[in-house]
């Protein structure tokens, strides 16, 4: 799950800094348009965008190479302040951009003035199998950082920019992370750059859910004390991180891959937290959409995995909280939900066999 050594580019300022966008779309080509609309017209414009299709069936990438011959607003999505549109210029230019299959090594450079590579997985990846190939595909060495954007995102014009000045006021610092806003309530809070783990459970909660935008503290040091991983709708990471840390973990294939990632590099890196970065999230657009067990499935699963990785003596307090699960569920007539944390339980075991402990 590592690159090779490469050298990471070294600059003087964030404004010179070159991000490589990382986008992975399964099924959502709707969103992502909305996305890459916004992101066109960030502050910061020395980006490349990669949105890699984890083999959709709903001609994903055909809409989303049509949209960008010929970008257009669309009447459906919801305008939000601070967020700027390339539509919204007089005259809305088309987007150079290449197709290309999936590469596990650097592609040569784009063509000049291109700026997005659409990339064929071939397969569905999962998330941090998805973000993998894009990496690799970018290449350390002609990055300095990467950003990591869920396809149902909208992006704030200096949201970039945000990201990119608190990573580069503390070299310590490998992930930061935007205030991210729900879509649909945007003056409410989804989290702020990410999430606490309980040790105890291996649960997680996000920082700030539920608050009001407005009661952001202006001092954000004890949020990132707090932080024991960015939320993976919108991380910023440096190219060094990558470099030390290795690439993200690919057997979760959805849930507890940022967490996994971050505990990995938290011995020798921290995590930042850009208050006014604002990222205005369709929450579970894509994880949910028509396979809510299926997500529920990888959830638990992926629960056990990550606990016997991280928190080996943990397990069995773990099994027991998943067993008390499973009867809410039965008391409330959650059948295929009780019956897919059975499945868990029974095949313990079996899950849990062959994970390298990182401890």
């Amino acid at each position: 799950m590592t690159l090779p050594a490469a050298e990471v580019n070294s600059q003087e300022s964030s404004g010179t800094r070159r991000v490589a966008v990382v986008i992975v779309n399964w099924n959502g080509w709707r969103e992502c348009v909305e996305c890459l609309d916004s992101l066109f017209a960030q502050s910061h414009a020395d980006i490349h965008v990669f949105v890699v299709d984890n083999a959709s069936t709903d001609n994903s990438i055909e809409y989303i190479a049509a949209w960008c011959e010929r970008p257009q607003w669309n009447t459906c999505w919801t305008r939000h302040s601070g967020v700027a549109y390339l539509t919204d210029q007089v005259t809305s230019l088309p987007i150079d951009y290449r197709v290309v299959d999936r590469a596990d090594h650097g592609l040569p450079p784009p063509p000049s003035g291109c700026r997005l590579t659409i990339m064929r997985s071939g397969e569905n990846l999962g998330f941090a199998g998805g973000c993998n190939v894009g990496v690799r595909a970018a290449g350390l060495s002609h990055f300095d950082y990467f950003w990591f954007l869920n396809a149902d995102t909208v992006i704030d014009g200096r949201a970039l920019v945000e990201l990119l000045e608190r990573a580069e006021g503390d070299s310590r610092i490998g992930m930061v992370g935007s205030t991210v806003r729900f879509y649909e309530t945007p003056d409410i809070v989804q989290a702020m750059g990410g999430a606490h783990l309980n040790r105890s459970n291996g649960t997680s909660w996000h920082i700030g859910q539920g608050t009001k935008v407005a009661d952001i503290p202006e001092d954000v040091s004890g949020i990132e004390r707090q932080m024991d991983y960015v939320m993976g709708a919108s991380m910023l990471v440096s190219a060094k991180y990558i470099q030390d840390v290795g690439l993200m973990e690919e057997d979760y294939f959805l849930y507890f891959e940022e967490i996994d990632w971050a505990l990995r590099g938290s011995r020798d890196f921290q995590f930042g937290f850009a208050p006014r970065s604002y990222v205005f999230h369709k929450w579970g657009v894509n994880s949910h959409k028509a396979m809510p067990v299926f997500s529920a499935r990888y959830y638990y699963r992926n629960r056990l995995r990550f606990v016997a990785r991280f928190l080996p003596e943990r397990i069995s307090a773990v099994k027991r909280a998943l067993f008390e699960q499973m009867m809410r569920h039965v008391v409330r007539g959650r059948w295929r939900q009780a019956h897919i944390v059975f499945s868990t339980l029974i095949n313990a075991r079996t899950i849990t066999a062959g994970v390298q402990r990182r401890v």
